[in-house]
């Protein structure tokens, strides 16, 4: 009963942050309108519950953003899930340990990762083959502002993690005394 309340309240939250991104945030102006929090919630998932749990919150926004997107449907899954693998391995291979410069780096991989994702998908998926979308300016632009965005999430949501969780605790070696 305690893990299907679980489950049953992650899938909320994950379903909520995908409704979210796609209804409210992305109606702000431009410079708020770059907000990824879907990506966000994925990389902070990953980082503090693990890859199989990111796996399943992969999947579940990207039903949610598939089925309220004008994509076709698996867009959303297929970047989230790509996105997230390829983030678990950065983060197993090269960043061996939990703190605030790892998450800070895997956020910025993964958002740069994700939006190189979206746009190569919906370039070669979209029948509009005028300008590559590395040679365009708002690409760039884009993608700044979503990397400053990710960058104070993860710094807001790491600390309030260490407030809340010990685990996180910085700690200090104390010298040994010989006497």
């Amino acid at each position: 009963m305690k893990a299907a309340l679980r489950v049953i309240i992650f899938i909320f939250f994950a379903s909520l942050a995908a409704i979210g991104q796609f209804s409210l945030i992305s109606a702000w102006p431009s410079w708020f309108g770059q907000i990824n929090l879907v990506l966000i919630f994925l990389i902070f998932t990953l980082f503090f519950f693990g890859f199989r749990v990111a796996l399943w919150a992969a999947f579940v926004l990207g039903f949610w953003l598939d089925l309220i997107s004008f994509q076709f449907f698996g867009f959303f899954i297929i970047v989230l899930l790509t996105t997230a693998g390829l983030a678990q391995l950065m983060l197993k291979n090269w960043l061996t340990n939990r703190s605030l410069y790892s998450f800070f780096v895997l956020i910025l991989a993964a958002t740069i990762l994700y939006n190189f994702l979206v746009a190569c998908l919906f370039y070669f998926t979209a029948a509009d083959y005028t300008r590559f979308f590395l040679v365009q300016k708002d690409f760039w632009l884009a993608l700044f502002e979503q990397g400053a965005w990710s960058l104070l999430a993860a710094l807001l949501s790491y600390h309030l993690v260490a407030a809340l969780n010990r685990k996180l605790q910085p700690f200090f070696l104390e010298p040994k005394r010989f006497s």
